[in-house]
């Protein structure tokens, strides 16, 4: 598998993939630690860390600001917003910065 992360990523997560992979090849390598060290976790939490997509959930009382709060946060009037109950449904959005 490789990831593509852009220019801009910190240096420590560039080659994320590979430094993982290296952690755990040494884990496999040391008898005592390799019967103890359950690596699907590591394995698990790596695959959502370097995936292109994530979720972002939000979630609160009806007229909490939630629309105005994703509006801000995309820079754009992408949800209607209003007082009272504006949206009152489910909505995903699939946004590229």
């Amino acid at each position: 598998m490789t990831s593509h992360h852009s220019p801009n990523a910190l240096p420590h997560c560039r080659n994320l993939q590979a430094q993982v992979d290296s952690v755990l090849s040494l884990l496999q390598q040391e008898p005592s630690l390799r019967a103890q060290v359950d690596t699907s976790a590591v394995r698990s939490s790596l695959k959502k860390a370097i995936a292109p997509t994530f979720e972002i959930v939000f979630a609160g009382a009806f007229s909490a600001g939630k629309s105005m709060l994703i509006n801000a946060l995309l820079e754009r009037e992408l949800l209607y917003s209003a007082e009272g109950h504006a949206t009152g449904t489910e909505c995903q959005i699939a946004y590229t910065g």
